[in-house]
């Protein structure tokens, strides 16, 4: 149990699910349990049913999704619960997939986080020269990441410094390639950094009043936002100083039509950089096209934010279907469809705003930021009503279960 707590906190899962699997195994052995995850612990007491309990106390770093092995954890885990394998193989097996490499290596995160900078320039409106200048700043900020990685000593400054080099190449790209607008291009450039998902993860878990948990991930998106809009400061005066002032220009107006290439470069982009498994890519390919149209559809319908709303209750109700269907984790849909609607954009638009002293613009974008949160999480939870997902395959947000009930 404490492995299978440590695996899923260790591969990206919100601190409500790691509670409930730990939960359900622990009845399945017929022990009784109490547990408490937060970002960075995990608290459990774990004994026989009327006995006084052990308890233990882990100190965890929050991981990064990697939805090929959090799928190979939940199969391990379904076996041990149905009683396929004993716990002892199964703690060996949640151990080899902890140790394991990343799903799909290093090689293809470079170009695949380029896609990504590239479709998301498309959908803020850039037009071909922001989309080229984006693509190319997306593959220098993997090619960074990964000579981060090598180095873990500057992981903690990762953020800022991978901004602050987008702003500058930015400029760069600017001075080379003509006119272009800087602030799209940027924004599309490290739109894969961007704390958005960690914003609506903490808004869930506010949601499932999971206070102490939501609170620590939503001061941490914030603070994450904060040393990126400086890294991007920096790096544009960095810029100024060495290519001179950009020349301001609004994009070149693009065809609806090329929003559908966007779209499967988005997918293949957001597959690879969340460690999807070759099996899992069109799963999130089916997530990422059910988010894009549910939101679309919304927004001709309501308002923007009603647009996110109908856009995470579609993405949520079809993983759920997928989990009851392929006997699989939800978010391996539930993540790469919700990526498109999450609002890190809006957050990253009103603290550089604010930072430019046009404070009425900064509060309205951030307030706007909220109101999308807030609409993602409604989705989120009304899908877990109509479409409950199967409590034996992956205890989720609608939280059915005997504490919740």
């Amino acid at each position: 149990m404490l492995e299978l707590g440590r695996a899923l906190h260790a591969l990206g899962s919100p601190a409500y699910r790691v509670e409930d699997a730990m939960d359900a195994c622990c009845r399945r052995f017929g022990l009784h349990g109490r547990f408490f995850a937060t970002p960075t612990g995990i608290f459990a007491a774990i004994g026989p049913v009327g006995q006084r309990p052990d308890t233990e106390l882990q100190r965890v770093t929050p991981g990064n999704q990697d939805l090929g092995r959090l799928a190979e954890l939940y199969a391990v885990r379904d076996a041990v619960m149905q009683g396929a394998v004993d716990a002892e193989t199964g703690t060996a097996r949640v151990q080899a997939i902890v140790a394991a490499p990343p799903t799909g290596g290093d090689r293809v995160v470079i170009p695949a986080q380029g896609l990504a900078s590239a479709a998301a320039c498309t959908f803020l409106g850039g037009g071909f020269v922001e989309i080229g200048v984006a693509f190319a700043v997306g593959v220098l900020l993997g090619a960074f990441a990964w000579l981060v990685r090598q180095r873990p000593v500057l992981e903690r400054v990762f953020e800022p410094a991978a901004c602050a080099l987008a702003a500058f190449a930015v400029h760069v790209g600017a001075a080379l390639v003509g006119p272009l607008n800087i602030s799209i291009t940027t924004i599309g450039a490290i739109i894969v950094l961007l704390p958005g998902l960690m914003f609506t993860t903490a808004l869930a878990e506010l949601s499932m009043r999971h206070l102490s948990a939501g609170s620590a991930r939503l001061l941490g998106a914030v603070a994450v936002l904060l040393t990126m809009a400086v890294g991007v400061g920096l790096g544009d005066r960095v810029g100024e100083l060495i290519c001179g002032d950009a020349v301001a220009a609004e994009p070149e107006a693009m065809h609806a039509g090329w929003q559908w290439p966007a779209l499967l470069a988005a997918g293949l982009g957001f597959g690879a950089l969340l460690r999807a498994a070759r099996a899992q890519l069109p799963w999130v390919l089916l997530a990422v096209t059910i988010g894009f149209a549910g939101s679309r559809l919304g927004a001709l319908w309501f308002e923007r934010e009603l647009g996110a709303f109908v856009g995470a209750l579609c993405v949520a109700a079809a993983a759920n279907l997928y989990a009851r269907w392929q006997r699989r984790p939800a978010a391996t849909m539930r993540t790469p469809g919700l990526l498109l609607l999450v609002p890190g954009s809006l957050g990253f638009r009103g603290l550089t705003t604010a930072l430019q002293q046009d404070f009425t613009a900064g509060v309205q974008l951030a307030f706007q930021m909220l109101l999308v949160g807030g609409a993602i999480v409604a989705g989120l939870l009304v899908a877990g009503v109509l479409v409950p997902p199967p409590l034996d395959v992956e205890p989720d947000s609608g939280r059915q279960g005997h504490r919740h009930g």
